[in-house]
Formats: C-alpha cells, sequence, structure tokens
C-alpha cells in the first residue's frame, strides 16, 4: 500500500554518471580483503571508508563519524560533551576525507546545524545509548569517495565470530598519538554472553563506585581478540563497526559506534587472574541494531518515511549499469539508503539537471500519492521537451495508476501544457528522453486539492 503524501521516484537512467551513492558499497575494494594485524591495523586505501568523516575542533580531530543521509551523521554521544551554543559551532565535519594534513579530492567541509544526543544517554560505564545524530547545515554531495552507511534490518543476523571493520584516525597505540591518515582493522563478534563476562570482570574497576553492578539493559556490543593487539582507539570514538550483511557480501551495515574500551588492544582472556588497573576488554560499541526506532524517529524529523527493503532481488554489476533503484526528493536530489521524504502541498517538480539541458537516455518515474480524499493537481510553469509526432523522441507521460494502464495526458514540445488532475489521490509522472537532441526540461508545481462528492472525469481538467 503506498503511504499517503509521498513522492517515490524511480530513475533507470542509461548513464552511469545518473548513478546515486550506493551506501553500505566502498568503490575502491571489497573490505573482506585481510588487514595486517587505529591499533594493530594498517594503512587504509584512499576511498576504501566513503561513509567516515572527521569530527575537527579547532583544526584537530577528535571524533569520528558516519554518513547515513546527505544531512546527516551518525557519531557517540560521549564526542559531544558539551551542547554548548560555543562548542557546536566551533565543530566542522569533514566528510571525504583520508589524510588529514592535506586536501583531498572530494573534500567537504560542513558546519552543525543541531546536535541530537540520545536522552538515555549514560556516561558511566558500560556506556549505555551512547549515540548521537548530527545535522549538518547543508547537503553533503555524494561522490566516488563519499558514500552513505547503511543502517542494519531490524532483523539482521550477524553472528558472532563476522570479521567486521573499523576505521579512524586515532591513536595507533595506548598513549600513542593520533594517525594523519586514514587506518582500518578487522576485529571479530564476540559472542554477547561472553562480551558480558568480561564487562563483569571490569566492574571492580569500572562500576562498583557507582552502581555496583551491571545495569539490566545494555546497549552495548563486542568486538576484538582475547589475545589483544587489534582495535581502535582513542580518537576512533564516533566511527562505525561495519559488517558484511551476509556470508561473502560486497554490501556492509554499521553495526557499532565505537566507544569505549579498557586501554587499547589489550588482551582480556584471563582478566579475573590480573590486578583491575591492568585488565583490558574487546572494542565496546553501541549496538545499533537495539536503537534502530530512535534513530528512525530522529531521521523522520528531516524525513518524514523511512522506505525499508525485507527483500531485494536486482541484477548485480559493479556500476549498476544494467538493473538498479535509486531514490529521489520532491527536488529531485539522490537521497541515501532507503528513505523517501513527505511530499508536503506547493512542492516542485523538475526534469533532471534543470534548468540545464535533461540527460539523454533517462527514465524517470515519480509516483505521488495525495491524502485520502484529495487529487493531485499539476501546473506547469516551464515546458520544453523535444516535440515530435506522438512524442516519440522525449515525453512527459501523466498516468493515473501505478501500472501504467489509466494515461492522462502525454507531452512534449515547447508550449507550457494546461494544468492537469489526477483521477484518483494517485498521480504516476514518467519522463523519458532518447539518446540525441535534449531541451531544457520541465519545472511543475504539485498540490493536493480536497474532492468534495465528485472526481474528475477521465480527461485531462484545464483551469
Amino acid at each position: 500500500m503506498w503511504t499517503p503524501a509521498a513522492l517515490l521516484a524511480l530513475c533507470f537512467g542509461l548513464n552511469a554518471a545518473q548513478i546515486g551513492a550506493k551506501c553500505g558499497a566502498p568503490p575502491m575494494r571489497r573490505l573482506t580483503v585481510p588487514s595486517l594485524r587505529v591499533v594493530g591495523g594498517t594503512e587504509a586505501t584512499y576511498g576504501s571508508h566513503p561513509w567516515l568523516v572527521s569530527l575537527q575542533n579547532r583544526g584537530s580531530h577528535f571524533c569520528g563519524g558516519a554518513i547515513l543521509t546527505e544531512r546527516w551523521i551518525m557519531t557517540a554521544a560521549h564526542c559531544f560533551t558539551s551542547l554548548s551554543k560555543e562548542f557546536v559551532s566551533g565543530v566542522r565535519v569533514l566528510v571525504g576525507k583520508f589524510d588529514l594534513r592535506v586536501n583531498n579530492k572530494e573534500e567537504q567541509v560542513f558546519h552543525i546545524k543541531s546536535v541530537s544526543v540520545h536522552e538515555k544517554y549514560n556516561p558511566a560505564l558500560p556506556m549505555n545509548y551512547d549515540i548521537a545524530l548530527v545535522e549538518l547545515d547543508a547537503h553533503i554531495q555524494m561522490g566516488s569517495h563519499v558514500h552513505p552507511m547503511c543502517l542494519p534490518l531490524p532483523d539482521e543476523n550477524i553472528p558472532p565470530r563476522t570479521s567486521c571493520m573499523v576505521g579512524g584516525w586515532g591513536r595507533t597505540k595506548e598513549r600513542g598519538r593520533l594517525s594523519p591518515v586514514l587506518r582500518e582493522v578487522h576485529v571479530d563478534l564476540v559472542d554477547p554472553a561472553r562480551c558480558k563476562h568480561v564487562l563483569q570482570t571490569l566492574k571492580a574497576s569500572f562500576l562498583s563506585q557507582r552502581t555496583g553492578q551491571l545495569p539490566p539493559v545494555m546497549t552495548v556490543l563486542c568486538a576484538g581478540p582475547e589475545s589483544g593487539g587489534r582495535d581502535a582507539c582513542q580518537g576512533d570514538s564516533g566511527g562505525p563497526l561495519v559488517c558484511p550483511a551476509g556470508l561473502g557480501s560486497s554490501h556492509w551495515v554499521v553495526l557499532g559506534i565505537t566507544s569505549w574500551g579498557k586501554g587499547c588492544g589489550r588482551s582480556w582472556g584471563n582478566n579475573s587472574s590480573r590486578p583491575p588497573s591492568r585488565r583490558g576488554s574487546p572494542g565496546i560499541f553501541t549496538d545499533v541494531k537495539l536503537l534502530l526506532p530512535w534513530i528512525k524517529s530522529k531521521l523522520r524529523e528531516g524525513y518524514s518515511i523511512l522506505l525499508e527493503f525485507d527483500h531485494f532481488d536486482v541484477e548485480n554489476d559493479t556500476y549498476c549499469q544494467f538493473d538498479r533503484l535509486t531514490f529521489y526528493t520532491a527536488t529531485n536530489r539522490r537521497i541515501g539508503c532507503g528513505t523517501v521524504v513527505l511530499v508536503e502541498d506547493q512542492v516542485t517538480l523538475h526534469s533532471p539537471n534543470y534548468p540545464q539541458s535533461y540527460n539523454n537516455d533517462c527514465v524517470l518515474r515519480w509516483v505521488i500519492c495525495a491524502p485520502q480524499g484529495h487529487v493531485v493537481k499539476l501546473d506547469f510553469a516551464e515546458f520544453d521537451l523535444e516535440e515530435s509526432e506522438r512524442c516519440l523522441y522525449d515525453s512527459l507521460s501523466v498516468l493515473g495508476d501505478v501500472e501504467g494502464t489509466e494515461e492522462i495526458a502525454l507531452l512534449c514540445g515547447g508550449s507550457i501544457p494546461p494544468p492537469v488532475l489526477s483521477y484518483s489521490s494517485i498521480m504516476v509522472l514518467q519522463f523519458m528522453s532518447d539518446g540525441t537532441v535534449a531541451h531544457k526540461g520541465f519545472r511543475a508545481a504539485l498540490t493536493f486539492i480536497r474532492i468534495t462528492g465528485f472526481l474528475p472525469s477521465p480527461h485531462p481538467a484545464v483551469f
């Protein structure tokens, strides 16, 4: 069932330059390439963590984060110990970074519009609800080295001992220096029962003065070898723990947010036999899957509808040249990782690249659903498509149903068409261009009109 007042645009253009950013898919190489042993890791390949961002204050890196959409970054709550206007206004979010010492090709710098820290965040260890969402003051331009990261599905099953990845510019050893170049390390997920047991061994040194026991609900997960040697460290906080969505999958999801650890890369298998000050831990990460409802509620403040797939089967190729699904907002901006915006009254739609010429060999489809009891009205402000008999070359079809069996109007040429009304609460627009001449395209206003006891006749309505 279509959600009322939702706009879903599907673009199947043949030009690879039209492809939108795919979340969780590194463009340079598969992340399953083994690391040598961040701590115990190795220098990353430029572009292999396109979702990773650097949070900086006065030019100094202090935390990482992950791109969720073109406007939202996910990080750790403890990265924002102060939410004062003075501190937040001084933070810069750097996207597309690799070497902090130089300007990288697709680097972008943003100010922060708002910060949402989880209401239940508790800085007392085990640091429950250590998550924050950062809204940027402008939209990220996605590219070959800048992609969003995918959230996991609520029922995503990623078992213990799965090899996951952490990246960041944090310390390369305990009490060491921050790395100027992005590093990465592979760490295996720890069984939840084992994770809880390790946290119990740290209780004496961490928790007894505050609560005396672990909280009944913990929003953390563990990753890292018992023998130590591979771990995140200070400066990696807020960065994502990314894991393959399936065995051998090239699609990755953010399962955790780097939160804390006892030391960096210490062994922790024999904690009970050590004095508290010398005990270690695996990396402790915020469990993103447990906090999906909160994340989605915050995203809905900017993106009113969240679209999730429980099944997706489209031909797979490196650049999605054959089959693909791309999502657009009402202003034709590509949006990341399965989000769809609410179409409010008086929305403006336009052809790709407007007011420049549209692309050749493109098919762009909008499905517009008005609230129940309304019809859709389309008013054209500009219209310039290649003219041909029966609109064979470039065209805009206005349809009355999703299946495309009810054609309301077929438009092309250089004259502004009269306003068009839908037959019901659904209107489908389909823009098509061939491989030759390209014109300026179209711009139209979309409104919803309440009906009172009548429906428009199955012909274009002129006002």
